[in-house]
């Protein structure tokens, strides 16, 4: 299944995209799924759910968090019985740690969104290889530039992780497609997304962009084809072995 992983509504500010064009959007972008993180907030749950229903397509809920080292996308396995974010972390700049272990203890997965993107207000970068708790790395967000990207696809493979990708749309509808995430297996629910993302069977896919089958991105590198979309890509994460991650003899890349 294609999944876009990181998309907003008007429920992030500065953003006016509703979730019944996005999922509309979406499918006409030959995409099986969407997952709206808008920022600091699941307000619009409800609203989406709605859409979802209407147009029979899957719409599920995440949230964007913005720490006080960059920004991570938080997913929960029942979002309907998870607090809002103030409830759960307190006083915002929320410390990166404390907002991966809780989501972490709430059953959720936590994915780092494009951790070297300065563009933002205090942003992450290395930050990433003393974090304890991450799931994945956004590896492709189709609104940042090659050279972020890759510097994350970089930080997953040293870590042992798997990439996901995602639009990262919040100006147009016509963002809605050009980056996804690849499941192995059918997801039904945010329960289903967390498992998989933890299980690290995803892959990120470049959309839209060349002709052609998608392009799917991994942790070995930017470019690196698996084959088409019915194939059995297994869990393993690209060959990498997760336990190398943090002790690989390497050590950190200075940030960029």
């Amino acid at each position: 299944m294609l999944i876009d992983l990181h998309v907003h509504s008007r429920h992030t500010p500065g953003c006016s995209l509703s979730p019944l064009d996005v999922v509309r959007r979406a499918r006409e972008a030959g995409l099986d799924g969407v997952v709206f993180t808008d920022l600091n907030t699941m307000d619009g749950l409800v609203e989406i759910r709605e859409a979802g229903k209407a147009e029979g397509f899957l719409a599920l809920c995440g949230v964007e968090i913005a720490t006080d080292r960059g920004h991570y996308l938080a997913y929960f396995p029942d979002p309907e019985r998870a607090p809002a974010p103030p409830q759960i972390f307190g006083t915002p700049p929320w410390p990166v740690q404390e907002v991966i272990s809780k989501v972490i203890a709430m059953g959720g997965a936590v994915v780092a969104a494009h951790p070297y993107d300065r563009s933002i207000e205090r942003p992450g970068g290395d930050v990433l290889f003393s974090l304890e708790g991450i799931s994945a790395v956004e590896g492709l967000d189709a609104r940042r530039k090659a050279a972020v990207n890759d510097l994350a696809v970089e930080a997953a493979d040293h870590m042992g992780l798997p990439c996901v990708g995602g639009s990262g749309a919040k100006d147009s509808l016509a963002e809605i497609g050009k980056a996804a995430t690849l499941f192995r297996d059918p997801v039904r629910s945010e329960a289903d997304l967390v498992a998989q993302i933890k299980a690290g069977t995803v892959f990120s896919v470049a959309m839209g962009v060349t002709p052609g089958p998608p392009e799917v991105r991994s942790p070995r590198g930017p470019g690196d084809r698996r084959g088409d979309r019915g194939g059995d890509r297994g869990g393993d994460r690209g060959g990498r072995d997760r336990g190398r991650g943090r002790g690989d003899s390497r050590g950190p890349r200075r940030d960029r």
